[in-house]
C-alpha cells in the first residue's frame, strides 16, 4: 500500500506525470495508470486521507467471478528473510502484478498455513544475518594419542536459523578459551558476523543466569564487542528460544558424530578434517520439503546480510582484578608482575592479558601496557616512567626504611637486606621480599635471624620461600631444653644410681 500512496501523492499533490512517476517509484508504467484510474472511478477527492484498509479496497478490490492468481509461497518465504520485507509489501506487490489476486487478510491466513504446513523449517521465523545460535553438543568423541591414551573431545555448534546453515567443530575442552575459538571460527567459516548471539545459560558464557539481566562473562562480552554483536542468551525454562541450535546439534549428533564413531584417529587435528569434511556434506545436501540447501539458501538468503569481518582476528583475553602492591606493581600471577604509575599503588585494577599483551586499566581507562614477559627468570616487569623521581616508593617505603629496620636486627640481616635490594634491577623489586623476611623476626630471636642471613648469603641465595626454610630447620636442629627433661648429669648423681 505505500507503494500505492507514493503514486498517489507524487501524481495528485506534486504534480508529476505518470512517466515520472513511475520513474519515481519503480513501478511501471500500467501499474501506476491503475491505481490512478481506480480512483478516479471512485470518485474519491481525497484519497490520500483514507484509512489504509478502505484506499486498498479501492484500488485492489476483490475480484468478481475471475480465478485468482496462485500464491509463489517459497518465494514468500524467501523474501520474507531478508530485512525490511513485510507481509504487507508483499502482498501490495502481489496485487500490483495481480489486480484480482486474494486480500491481504486472505493473503496472510494461506501463508501462514503454509508455515504451519512447513513447520519442521519454520517453527519460529527469523531474519537473514540477524542472530547466531550456539551450543555444546551433548554427544563427545575421542582420540587415541601418540602414547595411546585416550582423549575426549567436546563438539562446538553453532547454526543461523534463518538458513539452517551449520557450523560445529571438535575442541579439546568446554573451557572458555575453546568457546571463544569456536565463536571466531564460525564467524570466519560464515564470512561474517550476525547482529545477535544466542547461547545456552551455560556457566562458559554465563556467570549469573537471569531472564531479565543475565551476568555474562568479560572476555566473552569483549569478544562480541570486538566483532559488534551483541549477546542475549536464551531465557531460563525457554526452549523455544534455541530451538534451532538444538536441532542443530540433533543434526551434527546423528549425522556426523555418530557417523565417525568407529573411526580411529590419533590426533585432534586429524579428527577435526574428517569432520569438517562431514560437515560440508551436511551443509551441500538438499532439505526434503523445500528447495535448495543449506548453503544455497545460505548464499542467496543471508551470506550478503552478515556483518563484515573485521581486519585482525580476535585475540584470546584473560582478565583479573587484583589490587596494586605499595611497590605499584600488579600481579598476574605469582611468578610475574607489572607496573603502573605510583599513584595507583594501593588501588584495585584490572589486568587484561592476552598471548602477546599485558594491559592494566583502573576505572575503566587503562593505566598501563607491556609486553608479556616469557622469561620465567624474571618476575617483575617495570615500566622506568612508572617510578616516581630518584627511585623513591610509594608512600613512606625506600630501600633506606627497609635497611635500617634490618639493622635493628643485627649486621648480618643489615648486609643480607642491603644485597637483596642490589640484586633486582629496580631495588623496589625486592620490596615486597625484604618485608615478607623482616616480618619473620617477629616469631624467631635475633641470634636465628642473623645465622639465617649468613647462611643465605654464603650460599648466594635472596628468596623469602629458601629464608623461611632456612629459620624452620634451625629449629629442628635445635636441642630442646626443658626443666622437667633428665640430662646425664642427672644419672650421675650416686642417690639415682640402681
Amino acid at each position: 500500500m505505500e507503494k500505492a500512496k507514493d503514486i498517489l501523492r507524487l501524481s495528485l499533490e506534486m504534480g508529476l506525470s505518470q512517466r515520472e512517476t513511475a520513474s519515481a517509484t519503480g513501478c511501471s508504467l500500467g501499474m501506476v495508470n491503475t491505481v490512478l484510474a481506480r480512483v478516479q472511478e471512485s470518485g474519491i477527492k481525497n484519497p490520500l486521507a483514507l484509512e489504509t484498509k478502505e484506499l486498498g479496497s479501492i484500488i485492489y478490490p476483490p475480484g468478481k467471478g475471475k480465478t485468482k492468481a496462485e500464491l509463489d509461497f517459497e518465494y514468500i518465504d524467501r523474501e520474507m528473510k531478508k530485512k525490511g520485507i513485510t507481509l504487507f509489501l508483499l502482498w501490495e506487490e502481489y496485487k500490483m502484478e495481480n489486480p484480482d489476486g486474494c486480500m491481504y487478510t486472505q493473503f496472510c491466513e494461506k501463508y501462514r498455513t503454509y508455515r504451519k504446513n512447513n513447520s519442521v523449517y519454520m517453527r519460529k521465523f527469523y531474519k537473514a544475518g540477524e542472530k547466531m545460535l550456539v551450543d555444546w553438543a551433548g554427544l563427545t568423541m575421542k582420540y587415541s594419542n601418540e602414547r595411546g591414551i585416550e582423549k575426549t573431545v567436546y563438539v562446538f555448534v553453532a547454526i543461523l536459523p534463518a538458513s539452517s546453515y551449520l557450523y560445529a567443530q571438535p575442541l579439546a575442552d568446554m573451557k572458555m578459551e575453546n568457546w571463544i575459538e569456536g565463536h571466531v571460527n564460525a564467524f570466519e567459516y560464515f564470512g561474517g558476523v550476525t547482529q545477535i548471539l544466542v547461547p545456552d545459560n551455560t556457566k562458559t558464557a554465563v556467570i549469573k543466569a537471569s531472564r531479565y539481566e543475565p551476568e555474562l562473562n568479560r572476555t566473552y562480552r569483549e569478544m562480541a564487542d570486538y566483532y559488534g554483536t551483541v549477546i542475549i542468551p536464551a531465557r531460563p525454562n525457554k526452549p523455544r528460544d534455541k530451538g534451532p541450535v538444538e536441532t542443530g546439534v540433533q543434526i551434527v549428533e546423528r549425522r556426523i558424530i555418530s557417523k565417525l564413531r568407529n573411526k580411529k584417529f590419533l590426533s585432534l587435528e586429524e579428527m577435526a578434517e574428517a569432520f569438517g569434511d562431514e560437515l560440508e556434506i551436511v551443509n551441500n545436501q538438499p532439505f526434503q520439503k523445500q528447495p535448495g540447501s543449506r548453503r544455497s539458501v545460505f548464499l542467496e538468503t543471508e551470506q550478503h546480510e552478515l556483518k563484515k569481518l573485521p581486519v585482525k582476528r580476535y585475540e584470546y583475553a584473560q582478565f583479573k582484578q587484583v589490587k596494586v602492591g605499595f611497590d605499584y606493581h600488579a600481579a598476574l600471577n605469582k611468578n610475574q608482575y607489572y607496573s603502573v604509575p605510583y599513584q595507583f599503588a594501593g588501588q584495585i585494577v584490572l589486568i587484561r592479558s592476552t598471548l602477546h599483551i599485558v594491559e592494566v586499566f583502573f576505572e575503566g581507562e587503562r593505566i598501563a601496557c607491556h609486553i608479556k614477559n616469557t622469561d620465567p627468570r624474571k618476575r617483575f616487569i617495570t615500566d622506568d616512567s612508572h617510578m616516581p623521581d630518584n627511585h623513591k616508593a610509594v608512600s613512606d617505603w625506600s630501600p633506606q626504611r627497609f635497611i635500617s629496620w634490618a639493622a635493628k636486627i643485627g649486621d648480618k640481616t643489615k648486609e643480607y637486606i642491603s644485597s637483596l635490594l642490589g640484586s633486582r634491577e629496580h631495588p623496589q623489586q625486592a620490596f615486597r621480599t625484604c618485608a615478607a623476611i623482616l616480618r619473620l623476626a617477629s616469631s624467631t630471636t635475633k641470634e636465628r635471624m642473623e645465622e639465617a642471613c649468613a647462611l643465605a648469603m654464603a650460599r648466594d641465595i635472596y628468596s623469602y620461600s629458601y629464608f623461611a626454610q632456612l629459620l624452620e630447620n634451625q629449629k629442628k636442629q635445635e636441642p630442646l631444653i626443658h626443666e622437667n627433661l633428665r640430662g646425664k648429669e642427672y644419672y650421675k648423681e650416686a642417690g639415682h644410681v640402681g
